[in-house]
């Protein structure tokens, strides 16, 4: 059977199996950045001493995840699409809000996609 669509149609799954699957008329966030905690541009060695240290590290990778998230979800979005990969905290904090996301989408791909939202 075929049929022809309105819009754009993607061969992506969303990212977390909660997420919703069927969204009418949704509020799309379309970006081409990572929603990764940005590791160095080259090989970087990071000491540790004490355990003190690696907490600090994560939490600052936290923080840094939760406010990029936050800031995407003060737009209220249905869906966040995005070129780039989403890091697992960032999928967790999407899932708690209600929003469906999808990473790794081709530039020409989201090229389209805004075209037609």
């Amino acid at each position: 059977d075929s049929r022809v669509l309105k819009g754009v149609m993607v061969n992506k799954d969303i990212i977390h199996p909660k997420m919703r699957r069927k969204i009418k008329a949704p509020r799309v966030v379309l970006l081409d950045c990572t929603l990764e905690y940005k590791k160095g541009e080259s090989q970087t060695n990071v000491e540790i001493s004490n355990e003190g240290d690696w907490e600090a590290l994560l939490k600052a990778e936290e923080d840094w995840i939760k406010a990029t998230v936050e800031q995407i979800l003060e737009v209220k979005p249905d869906i966040v699409i995005t070129e780039k990969g989403i890091s697992d905290l960032a999928q967790h904090f999407f899932v708690k809000a209600g929003v469906t996301a999808l990473r790794r989408l081709r530039k020409t791909d989201n090229n389209r996609i805004a075209r037609v939202t």
